[in-house]
């Protein structure tokens, strides 16, 4: 399994293949993965884990570098990394998939693997790997080309437009996503966006929910605090339409407060600017960065979560809310429609606040809808979106691809 980034606090690759090595692994299966940084929690239980290098000097203006980043930039790939960044390029991903080709080609001369797992880089890299006589599959969630359509709606300068436009490698994806033997994506809506944005054929997608870990993610029994809607997600983002929620708080009882699971000044600033923009900022409260026990008694002690987005490839916070017994206020943006129904909360159009507003609205005034929708949340998380169910669905993807590339060969 290749993961450009591995630990599960910087993102959905790094929950996606910590827990999804884990239960292949307990289904029997010999599990090697290799990541770059962040890296992962310890997995050394399960999974054999190598660790390759990157600077992340995209972040970094030149004469900010730290010394111990400087020193070792003049390694081939660091150096490649800091070049292209200096661009506007973001080459992480496709810088990582050429060390993994480099790396593994190495570990083959002792090990043996049935199938080979990429999870959201689709770099250039894995065209050689095909060399190696494996068949690849690659993850993803959704097509950047949502990202940088979010993006763009943002810039105010040509300047901004065209570092928005050599930040995102779509052509690299393309060509990439399109040479493998099978994509796995997180919903049926995925199935079409894939196709528009890369004209991968249809009957190469396989769809395998995402999973969540549903011993962790409970109802820890708290009191609910009553008029307290939540948030889980980047505020800076675009495409998570915080917006779009801060404007339907401004038209909500002034009793109604709004707590935002993510950092907010001194380190991030679009949330609080965007809140101050509405008249809000006094109504809400950002948490920062939370480990999972704080997220569960903050999912349990909720009355709503809410879900502003204009796409989702998934919704994963969504799925965890349910888990924890909690109502989903969502848009019908992307695959949150799949992911959320009537039972376990209300779906509303997406860049419309006066209907989020209207939906928080009303089940803020039904408590016993809101603990029905409860009980069904957790009920569908568990038959539908646990990590389990996701390992024996995406290992029928690999044998299915594995079937079908040695009856080629």
């Amino acid at each position: 399994m290749l993961c450009y980034r591995g630990n599960p606090f910087c993102g959905g690759q790094g929950i996606y293949i910590f827990n999804l090595s884990r239960e292949l692994a307990a289904l029997g299966h010999q599990v090697d993965v290799m990541t770059g940084p962040p890296y992962p929690e310890p997995m050394d239980e399960w999974a054999s884990v190598y660790r390759l290098e990157n600077l992340n000097t995209w972040s970094f203006k030149t004469r900010d570098i730290p010394y111990e980043k400087l020193k070792r930039i003049y390694s081939p790939w660091n150096f490649t990394d800091y070049l292209l960044t200096r661009f506007t390029i973001f080459p992480e991903m496709e810088t990582f998939s050429m060390r993994a080709f480099y790396s593994l080609r190495k570990i083959l001369r002792e090990r043996s693997y049935d199938i080979i797992h990429d999870v959201n880089s689709i770099g250039w890299g894995l065209i050689p790997m095909k060399g190696f006589g494996i068949p690849i599959v690659t993850t993803i969630h959704h097509p950047l080309t949502r990202d940088r359509s979010a993006d763009l709606t943002m810039d105010r300068t040509f300047w901004d437009k065209m570092t928005t436009i050599l930040f995102y490698p779509l052509m690299m994806q393309r060509i990439v996503i399109n040479r493998m033997n099978r994509v796995i994506t997180s919903s049926y809506e995925g199935i079409n966006e894939l196709h528009r944005a890369f004209g991968v054929r249809k009957d190469r997608i396989s769809v395998v929910y995402n999973g969540m870990d549903v011993n962790v993610f409970k109802n820890t029994g708290e009191k609910r605090d009553e008029r307290h809607i939540l948030f889980v997600g980047n505020t800076e983002d675009h495409k998570k339409g915080l917006i779009y929620l801060l404007e339907a708080v401004r038209d909500l009882p002034d009793d109604v407060r709004l707590t935002i699971v993510d950092d907010g000044p001194p380190v991030k600033w679009n949330g609080i600017n965007l809140a101050r923009r509405v008249g809000v900022e006094d109504r809400i409260t950002f948490t920062g960065k939370v480990d999972f026990e704080t997220l569960v008694s903050l999912y349990s002690r909720a009355t709503i979560l809410v879900m502003s987005s204009l796409y989702e490839g998934f919704g994963l916070p969504a799925v965890e809310a349910m888990a924890c017994e909690t109502p989903v206020v969502a848009t019908t943006a992307g695959a949150l429609a799949e992911v959320v129904d009537e039972k376990t909360g209300i779906l509303v159009e997406p860049g419309d606040p006066d209907s989020l507003r209207d939906a928080i609205t009303y089940l803020l005034d039904n408590r016993g809808l809101r603990e029905e929708m409860g009980i069904n949340g957790r009920k569908r998380a568990e038959e539908l979106f646990s990590w389990p169910v996701a390992a024996k669905n995406t290992l029928g993807v690999y044998k299915e691809v594995i079937d079908e590339y040695r009856s080629r060969v």
